[in-house]
């Protein structure tokens, strides 16, 4: 499994167990992990967030097609 694919699987387990809170339970995460001084963990978070966001607003790039929806 690559990375990009657990992080993937990590947004999708956000998804799934904190659905619409799960902007604040990511923000929690990269927030402790801060503070831990934990930099490299709260940049894998950041990462999760973004495709979380992707999922929330449907922008999931699927092979073969583009990954920002035409106008």
């Amino acid at each position: 499994m690559t990375l990009e694919q657990e992080i993937w699987g990590m947004a999708l387990w956000v998804e799934k167990h904190h659905e619409t809170d799960g902007h604040g339970f990511i923000a929690d995460r990269i927030a402790s992990l801060e503070a831990d001084g934990e930099h490299g963990g709260a940049n894998l978070w950041r990462g999760v967030e973004k495709r979380y966001s992707q999922l929330r607003i449907g922008l999931i790039p699927i092979h073969g097609q583009p990954e920002t929806q035409p106008n």
